[in-house]
């Protein structure tokens, strides 16, 4: 996958749980607030209520956009780090996912207030196994490749 359409899938899964977000989360919370503050509320409102008729699932509302953030926060690291040194990457792309992950691990433990919720770490964890996969094939295929050539000069 190239840099761009990484770029590209990343800013398009940070806007997606966005406007889920927006669309479908209480009004009570902090960032409809600060919306109102800043003068969006009427529109965010306009939105909401042409939104309506839709009314996804409690995992599509609570849980999903966590796991598009995350997953969108994974390309758009790895993207703008790709000359950096790949555990250096595997690092900052691993932080957000893994924060994640520690807040709902801390919630069910009674550390952290909040409701844990297994949709919501699976939602975190996912895109940072499926990462770890990535790099696990990619190093391999590297490995074969040494290898394979190896064993040829042999």
């Amino acid at each position: 996958m190239t840099t761009r359409l990484q770029i590209l899938i990343g800013l398009v899964m940070l806007l997606l749980g966005g406007i889920i977000y927006l669309l479908f989360r209480p009004t009570t919370l902090l960032l409809f607030h600060t919306l109102d503050i800043v003068g969006l509320m009427p529109l965010v409102t306009d939105w909401r209520t042409l939104a309506a008729a839709c009314q996804p699932s409690e995992f599509v509302v609570y849980s999903l956009p966590g796991g598009l953030w995350a997953t969108s926060y994974i390309l758009l690291v790895v993207s703008l780090l790709e000359r950096a040194m790949r555990w250096q990457r595997m690092i900052v792309a691993s932080i957000i996912p893994l924060a994640g992950i520690c807040s709902e691990l801390m919630q069910q433990a009674g550390l952290l207030p909040g409701v844990f919720d297994t949709a919501d770490l699976v939602c975190y964890a996912v895109p940072l196994i499926i990462l770890n996969m990535y790099i696990i094939i990619k190093n391999l295929s590297i490995w074969q490749v040494f290898l394979t050539a190896s064993t040829a000069s042999n």
